[in-house]
């Protein structure tokens, strides 16, 4: 049973008006900016961010054991028109190139708009909360003052510079929680004045004083300075021995353990505005003034320890059922499962997911042989978690995201004609390969517009064999162009983040002893994350041309060729021909196997680009689209799998829209055949009515269905259980299912608080 403030408060949450705004921070951001402009970018950052922290309104909601909240208004007109003018001096009229030159790289459009540049963070990361909570603000800021003071960089001006701004940083975070610990006392607040005044420098002794010095964190990086889609890394392994001293000592009882663990959930959920991030198109989204409205971040639960050992405690539980009962979007709790998890525990966890709470689940069976494979020490690896939608991450060791969405039917397309698009030359596309992988893609990360491929001896295939070696070769080619003007844009990236410092750099492992930030090397770690996406469409196109040219020899490639550059006209026999046969979700060997030769050749590609790269950055296949499956379509010309040109392509891990047919059973095996134990990340979203798992009996099965899916190879499962009729409800009426929370991609939101396109995805990939 939740407690009754944090009841009060959710459904308070639900009833929260749109234009709600965190705006005190905008204006005195503003303030501060003016006020240390000609000071040195780290000393002005942390300048800016203790400004702020000053000044800002102090929130105790009644009945709290966790406090800190912003203070929120309805902007008048002329404060939202001053805010927008904000937004369009940052960045409307700005070349990639000046962007490149304020922040390095960024996500898109929308999430850059509200954030200023000389208060800039990129978040998408996991800080070494243990360190936090188990050494403090004090030993922080003193560790860095003794590397300014001890001379070792006083003859470089960038790192003296990030140093002192550090130290002003961490006494920025104190003075603030102290201000709570004063505002606590004032309102007779004893127990929670003594907890703030004790942790606004010294470390955490009991899981509530180690719970609100992580929240007190949270809400200054991620509402204050923009740093949101945290990882908590393994919270149930690093705050047991505060739970069980606690225990020990009679401090707390299980039941009270519990209440906390909720309201630090509650306080994640609390904290977001009504909105779908990926829904850009939605009055809300355009609207929102905040720098995180939508960002939600990663408990990791469960999982081996080092040791080969199961993780799974009393704390894991806990979580669990805070999750099962609470049913928010905030946080998203990532189970880790492994041969041999505890049943009881296993059985929580399913039916959890069953209730449509945000529980997914990994597979550590895959995930430490790819994470070996592709540069993650054995020392690290099982420390392992995830951020962002469904992003791979070494918790505290490394920056934020940097990605590449790779669009998996390029190649394809490329392969069957000769290296260029199928729009060029008559149809009007202009090939010209140094023009791939532009300013825009690079910054933001995605394959976009029309992309042409090595155009040197492609001879017609005279097999499959012959054209899965064009198909590679296409993919080759274009990574490894990508990486070469990537590996351009870090030596830029070294010359533009001298001396800067965000807040992140604060609370990773070797920033401040390297006394430089994550960027410029600060941290063991520096990837890109490789998101191949499209799978199953390039699947299912290399299954067809396979079968209808080489083994049946209904058509020949030039007839598909040139059925697919004008759309299928006049060739509807053709494309209906195409779209009839055998796809990948309906457990066909002789389909599912090219998702083995499509991975394989990703990853052959990102193993490759790792051993020949010479630049800061590794890279780390994952298999993901996140909602950009449409966008990615929109320039492809038609493929042999039916597909008209323009439409999406295929989602994450899924099948093709409508494409599986034989049962969730038969998906799961399909799915299974990839060679997860080389890829990193990436969710399978598997939709389920409510009728096939209900009851106790229905329970059983589910959590059989996905240990075996598991056992068989399967990396990741998410879930939706719903019925296309309820959905179809919720469009029409919308208030009586505001807590209805559903799976996108690698993150959940409140169906009808999404945009009207990305609710009609969803609704077309369910059934009744």
């Amino acid at each position: 049973m939740l407690p009754k403030h944090v009841e009060k408060s959710i459904a308070k949450w639900f009833e929260k008006d749109g234009e709600a705004t965190f705006f005190e921070r905008i204006e005195l951001q503003q303030e501060a900016a003016e006020k240390y402009k000609n000071d040195a970018y780290a000393p002005r950052y942390s300048r800016i961010l203790n400004h702020i922290l000053e000044n800002i309104t102090l929130v105790i909601k009644e009945g709290e054991n966790i406090v800190g909240d912003v203070f929120e208004i309805i902007p008048n007109d002329d404060q939202r028109e001053w805010a927008e003018s904000l937004s369009e001096e940052w960045w409307e009229d700005v070349s990639e190139e000046e962007k490149q030159d304020r922040i390095m790289f960024y996500y898109s459009p929308g999430w850059i708009k509200r954030r200023n540049p000389i208060f800039f963070t990129f978040g998408h990361l996991s800080y070494d909360w243990n360190a936090i909570i188990t050494k403090g603000l004090d030993w922080h800021k003193e560790h860095a003052q003794e590397l300014l003071d001890s001379g070792r960089y006083s003859d470089n001006k960038d790192k003296t510079d990030f140093l002192s701004g550090a130290v002003e940083a961490y006494d920025a975070h104190t003075k603030f929680i102290r201000r709570y610990a004063e505002e606590a006392e004032n309102q007779g607040l004893k127990e929670i004045a003594g907890i703030c005044r004790k942790i606004a420098g010294g470390p955490a002794e009991t899981l509530q004083e180690a719970l609100q010095l992580l929240w007190f964190i949270v809400l200054v990086s991620q509402k204050v300075a923009g740093c949101g889609v945290f990882c908590f890394d393994r919270m149930d392994q690093y705050l047991l021995p505060f739970f069980e001293n606690d225990l020990a000592a009679e401090r707390l009882a299980e039941e009270e353990a519990f209440g906390l663990i909720v309201e630090f959930f509650n306080k994640n959920n609390e904290i977001l505005d009504h909105g779908d991030h990926m829904s850009q198109e939605s009055e809300v989204v355009k609207n929102n003034l905040e720098v995180t409205y939508d960002d939600p971040n990663y408990i990791i639960i469960a999982g081996l320890l080092s040791k080969g050992v199961s993780g799974v405690n009393k704390l894991s539980h806990l979580m669990i059922r805070a999750q099962h009962e609470m049913r928010l979007r905030n946080p998203f709790v990532v189970v880790r499962w492994h041969e041999g998890i505890d049943p009881v525990f296993w059985r929580e966890v399913c039916d959890a997911m069953r209730h449509n709470a945000t529980v997914v689940v990994y597979n550590d069976e895959t995930m430490i042989p790819a994470l070996l494979e592709f540069g993650i020490e054995a020392e690290d690896v099982y420390g392992y978690g995830y951020y962002g939608c469904n992003d791979p991450l070494i918790p505290g060791k490394e920056g934020g995201l940097r990605q590449l969405w790779v669009n998996l039917v390029w190649p394809f397309e490329l392969a069957l004609n000769g290296g260029r698009a199928l729009c060029a030359g008559e149809n009007g596309c202009v090939h010209d390969p140094e023009a791939n992988f532009g300013y825009r893609d690079r910054l933001i990360g995605l394959m976009s517009g029309v992309y042409s491929g090595d155009d040197e001896d492609n001879n017609e295939p005279e097999s499959m064999g012959d054209f899965i070696k064009l198909y590679k070769k296409q993919l080759r080619f274009l990574l490894l162009q990508y990486m070469e003007k990537m590996e351009q844009d870090y030596l830029l990236e070294q010359k533009y983040s001298a001396g800067r410092m965000r807040i992140e750099d604060l609370f990773l492992q070797g920033t401040i002893d390297e006394a430089t930030n994550w960027i410029a090397g600060g941290t063991k770690y520096h990837k890109i994350t490789m998101q191949g996406s499209g799978m199953a469409t390039a699947v299912d196109s290399l299954a067809a041309i396979d079968l209808a040219v080489f083994r049946d020899k209904k058509f020949t490639l030039s007839e598909i060729r040139e059925a697919l550059k004008t759309d299928f006209k006049d060739r509807e026999d053709l494309r209906i021909y195409l779209d009839s046969l055998p796809k990948f979700g309906n457990d066909i060997d002789e389909v599912d196997k090219y998702a083995t030769v499509v991975t394989n050749a990703f990853c052959d590609v990102v193993a490759e680009m790792n051993e020949t790269r010479t630049g800061l950055y590794s890279y780390m296949p994952t298999l993901s689209t996140d909602r950009d499956f449409t966008g990615m379509g929109a320039c492809l010309a038609a493929t042999s799998d039916g597909r008209r040109a323009g439409e999406q392509i295929s989602e994450n891990q899924s099948p093709y829209l409508g494409a599986d047919h034989s049962g969730v059973t038969a998906l799961l095996n399909s799915v299974a055949k990839v060679p997860f134990d080389r890829i990193t990340g990436g969710p399978l979203n598997v939709m389920l009515h409510p009728s096939t798992i209900d009851g106790d009996d229905g329970l059983s099965k589910l959590a059989a269905l996905f240990s075996v899916f598991m056992k068989r190879g399967g990396m990741q499962v998410q879930l939706n259980v719903v019925g296309r009729d309820e959905l179809l409800d919720a469009q029409q009426k919308p208030d009586q299912h505001k807590n209805l929370c559903v799976r996108i991609t690698g993150y959940s939101a409140y169906f009808v608080q999404m945009g009207k396109i990305a609710q009609e995805e969803l609704i077309n990939r369910t059934v009744n």
